[in-house]
């Protein structure tokens, strides 16, 4: 199971903050500093400003786009932020999806299929329009210094607080923009956009829809497009989508009465799952949504955890399902609740003997202590 895009669901979701203490500063050369504080006489962009950069990119994107002659039946509108730190833009029209299916159907007869033919048509790599900072006016200078700043943030040590500038500093992010919170960013702006009528100035086909996409599918439908997508329209567009919400809701009725040792059980084929053949992807729902079906059993479903966590901390050796049992049990004491002062101390002492099993459990260690904090 991928715990990165769980990590991402609690952001999107709002359940947890993607304010982190610090900056990442950038000067003259190019090079990437993090810093606890903020760099006087330097321009600052605060998660709210790179919200508004990106709302405003859209605009300009949109005003442009409405005076071609390629304004003409446009049915979908997106905002793409991805675990590569790139933010892009896309617009399609129905002549030109047609187009595309023509092109399509003529080589391969399987996208006479209704299921191949949906697929297409929402399949932004397939989109005619594209659009990137070049194309966002005057704020595409803070998506591309976005991109400079996450990119080069990656050989960045933040346990060293005050590095060094080598040359002059010229920009600085709140550290929670490049820490993932750009997808929150990406999200908010696009909800602007929704609420104000940005879209009103677009010729529109039946059943436009605009929305933010992250590029993984079970996250994507399950969770982000339906926070800009109305849901009668969402399904109408997607009906295969609500069969499949349909038949997830039938089986998560029938595992209602399951204590949460069995509720462990039975969602153990999806922690050791590599390629998604198990609920809850098989109803395309993001990795995110077994611990919001666990969250319900609260302060007993930390207990459990902290218990299995302290056993696995005191094994000797670990192979990969310890590593995979070690993050699951970890990422689900986010959606327990408030933990008792006992349990928070429990998790310190885990993460301690995490520390000192080895560099690799280092990051295991951290997220204990984020939760406990």
């Amino acid at each position: 199971m991928n715990l990165y895009y769980s990590m991402i669901g609690r952001l999107l979701d709002g359940r947890t903050s993607i304010r982190n203490e610090g900056y990442y500063i950038m000067d003259d050369q190019n090079e990437v500093v993090f810093s606890k504080k903020a760099p006087i006489y330097t321009e600052i962009v605060t998660i709210e400003r790179f919200t508004d950069a990106l709302a405003e990119g859209c605009r300009h994107v949109l005003r442009s786009f409405a005076e071609t002659s390629d304004n003409k039946q446009v049915y979908a509108f997106s905002l793409c932020a991805d675990e590569y730190s790139s933010i892009y833009v896309y617009m399609n029209t129905i002549s030109c999806f047609e187009k595309t299916l023509e092109k399509y159907q003529s080589k391969n007869a399987d996208y006479k299929k209704q299921d191949r033919i949906q697929s297409l048509k929402y399949n932004c790599g397939d989109f005619d329009f594209q659009f990137w900072q070049d194309h966002m006016g005057q704020n595409g200078r803070y998506v591309s210094l976005f991109e400079s700043i996450a990119y080069r943030s990656e050989d960045v040590d933040k346990g060293e607080f005050e590095q060094a500038i080598a040359g002059t500093a010229v920009v600085a992010f709140e550290a929670g923009i490049i820490e993932n919170g750009y997808y929150v960013c990406a999200l908010e702006a696009m909800q602007r956009l929704v609420d104000e009528g940005a879209f009103d100035i677009l010729n529109k086909a039946d059943d436009f829809i605009a929305y933010t996409f992250t590029r993984n599918d079970y996250l994507d439908y399950g969770l982000v497009m339906r926070k800009t997508i109305e849901r009668d329209l969402f399904y109408r567009v997607f009906p295969d989508i609500q069969k499949s919400d349909e038949q997830f809701n039938e089986e998560m009725n029938r595992n209602r009465q399951l204590s949460v040792i069995d509720s462990i059980a039975y969602w153990s084929d999806a922690i050791h799952s590599d390629y998604s053949l198990e609920p809850p992807f098989t109803y395309v729902k993001p990795a995110m949504e077994v611990f919001v079906q666990l969250e319900h059993f609260g302060n007993e479903l930390a207990k459990e955890c902290l218990e299995r966590l302290t056993a696995l901390a005191s094994l000797n050796s670990f192979d990969r399902k310890d590593y995979e049992r070690l993050g699951f049990y970890i990422e689900a004491l986010y959606f327990c609740g408030p933990l008792t002062s006992e349990q928070t101390k429990q998790c310190i002492e885990i993460g301690l003997k995490l520390t000192e099993a080895g560099d690799i459990l280092i990051e295991y260690a951290k997220e204990l202590e984020a939760i406990a904090s």
